[in-house]
This record gives C-alpha cells, sequence and structure tokens, in this order.
C-alpha cells in the first residue's frame, strides 16, 4: 500500500503472543503449526529471541569473561534493529528486544558476575506471576482482558460461563509458565552466586529452553482450550461491539525469552 506521493506505508504489526492465540481460538481458526510460529513472531522474531542469549552462553563458555559475552548480545540486537529500520519493517519488537538486552547487559557491567545476566528476567517472571494470582483472586483473569481486547467488549465475556472459565484455565496456564521458569532458574542463579562450577552455563541453558518453546507451548494451550470453547461462545451483539473502543490487533506484551 502506498501513500499519496508514492512513499509505501509500513505495515501494521500482526498480532503476537496471548493476543495472536486468543483471536485464532475465537475466531475458530484450525491449530497449525504455522499459525503457532506465526503467534511467537515466526522465524525472524523467535531468531531475535533466541540469538542473544545464545550468544551471550557461547560466549561466556569460550572466554569466561562476564563482560565480553554481555556486550556481543548488544550488537546482535542492534544489527537486528538496524536490518528493520533498512527494510522498514516494524520497530517495536526489536527496540523492546534491545532493552531487555540492554538491561541484561548493565546488570553484568555492574556486578561482573556472568549469572547477573539472567536477573532481570527473574523480576519480569515474577511480576507476571503476581500480575496473574491477584487477577485470579479478585476474579477478573488477565487473559479475560485480552478476550475484550479480541471481542471488542471488555466486560461481555464475564456473562459467558464458557469464556469466564476459559479465561481462568488459560491465565492459571500462563501463571504456571511464569513461577516454572522461577523455580527451576533461581536455584541455579544461587548455585551460581555460591561459585559452584557449570552453573552459569546451566543457567544459560535453562533459560533458552524455558523461553521461546515453553511460550509457544502456551500460546499452543491457549488457543485449543479456546479453540474447544468456541463453538459455545455467542456471537458479539452489534450494539456492544459498536460501543467498544476498536481494538488495534497489538501482542500481549509478555516476554517469550525472559
Amino acid at each position: 500500500m502506498s501513500e499519496p506521493g508514492g512513499v509505501d506505508a509500513p505495515e501494521p504489526a500482526p498480532q503476537r503472543g496471548v493476543s495472536r492465540a486468543v483471536a485464532a481460538g475465537l475466531g475458530g481458526e484450525d491449530v497449525s503449526a504455522r499459525g503457532v510460529l506465526a503467534a511467537i513472531g515466526g522465524w525472524r522474531g523467535v531468531a531475535e529471541s533466541l540469538l542473544p542469549p545464545t550468544v551471550f552462553l557461547i560466549a561466556y563458555v569460550i572466554t569466561r569473561d562476564a563482560t565480553v559475552s554481555a556486550i556481543l548480545p548488544i550488537a546482535i540486537s542492534l544489527i537486528s534493529l538496524v536490518l528493520r529500520l533498512v527494510r522498514r519493517e516494524p520497530l517495536a519488537s526489536a527496540i523492546s528486544g534491545l532493552l531487555g538486552v540492554g538491561v541484561c547487559a548493565a546488570a553484568v557491567l555492574l556486578t561482573g558476575e556472568g549469572q547477573s545476566y539472567f536477573v532481570p528476567g527473574f523480576f519480569i517472571n515474577a511480576v507476571w506471576i503476581i500480575a496473574y494470582a491477584v487477577s485470579l483472586l479478585v476474579g477478573w483473569p488477565l487473559i479475560g482482558f485480552v478476550f475484550g481486547v479480541v471481542r471488542g467488549s471488555f466486560t461481555e465475556w464475564r456473562a459467558v460461563p464458557v469464556l469466564r472459565q476459559a479465561a481462568v484455565i488459560c491465565s492459571a496456564a500462563w501463571m504456571l509458565l511464569f513461577a516454572a521458569r522461577l523455580a527451576v532458574q533461581l536455584p541455579l542463579y544461587f548455585s551460581a552466586e555460591a561459585g559452584n562450577a557449570g552453573a552459569v552455563e546451566a543457567l544459560g541453558v535453562a533459560r533458552l529452553v524455558m523461553g521461546v518453546p515453553l511460550f509457544a507451548l502456551a500460546v499452543l494451550f491457549t488457543w485449543l482450550v479456546l479453540a474447544r470453547v468456541n463453538g459455545a461462545v455467542p456471537p458479539v451483539a452489534e450494539s456492544t461491539a459498536s460501543g467498544e473502543p476498536d481494538p488495534d490487533g497489538a501482542g500481549s506484551g509478555q516476554s517469550s525469552d525472559e
């Protein structure tokens, strides 16, 4: 699509993560490997998520120098950002990735310890655990708000029993994802703090395995749950849909690799 004057307009950012899984499930879209891959950012998004921690881990194993190992992922993220600029692609994911890598690198530069690279991710996972837990306790599970964005009504889903139950199940699943990361990675971090050999490397491997792959499993689970209830969900009423803000199709904001 071109704007007046012959300048190509940038394509809108596609739905990703939770919002993509919710839209596909409630829209009756068949579950597919291609669809799940698109939800986690496609091959490009997967590469941008996996490369920085992988480069850090490989560099640390080879050099045992935490500072050098932390700086290299920043270079990778900068290259990704420049490529997106040159190709005039959406920059949101590249910028957020660069900021995340920058914070991790800063933690290493401040402490001089390799295990510090993973500390910001612990806080991010903890915040999501608290957010999901509180939302479930008060009866407003976070995934329900994604339903609201997708369906055009932020409260309609609460009046539909199958949607309300699905919101609880999916929110609990996402909370367990973040809790599982901490349950596995925190002991490895404290082991590294105690000076145990190989603990930093084990922590890096755990970060990779429990990053994108686990995120993809949660996306798939959410999609499958909503695909099962799709037939029992009534269509959005015209008056309700027109009376709510028009969703913009943005992603969930949850990190796939923290």
